[in-house]
């Protein structure tokens, strides 16, 4: 695929366009990054609002029916279901489990254990198993 960036300080406003075959998945959610204005997500801890910025967000994991942000310094609480904040996320995370996303630019490094399962541990210490049905789109997102 060809990519062309035209840089002009005199526009009012940016727009992207693509010329495509077909769409497919990573376009898609290139698309969707490219329209969502938000860099973050209100999220709540100690029952004060905060906003917690993407990048900062090494796991999203439900825990007893409640979805939890973690990031290196503080976890929150994400009053909605995973589905919710997912649709909210750039195509920095993965699925890595039904329960768990990850930011794959957070993530330190992948553990394969001796049963054939694959943890992957952040660079928050956390560790979170990969699910056998999300081992190929993990793989696929981190090019391996």
């Amino acid at each position: 695929m060809k990519v062309k960036l035209n840089i002009d300080k005199n526009f009012k406003e940016e727009r992207a366009e693509f010329w495509l075959h077909k769409m497919t998945n990573k376009i898609n959610s290139i698309a969707q990054e490219l329209n969502n204005e938000n860099d973050f997500v209100w999220c709540y801890r100690r029952g004060d609002m905060f906003p917690v910025k993407f990048s900062k967000i090494d796991l999203i994991q439900v825990e007893n029916e409640k979805t939890y942000v973690y990031t290196e310094e503080n976890v929150y609480l994400f009053k909605g279901r995973l589905y919710q904040i997912n649709k909210l996320l750039p195509a920095d995370f993965v699925a890595v489990s039904r329960s768990s996303v990850i930011n794959y630019h957070r993530l330190d490094h992948l553990e394969i254990l001796s049963n054939g399962n694959i943890d992957a541990s952040l660079k928050n210490k956390m560790t979170v198993q990969v699910s056998r049905r999300k081992i190929r789109t993990l793989k696929e997102r981190l090019g391996i």
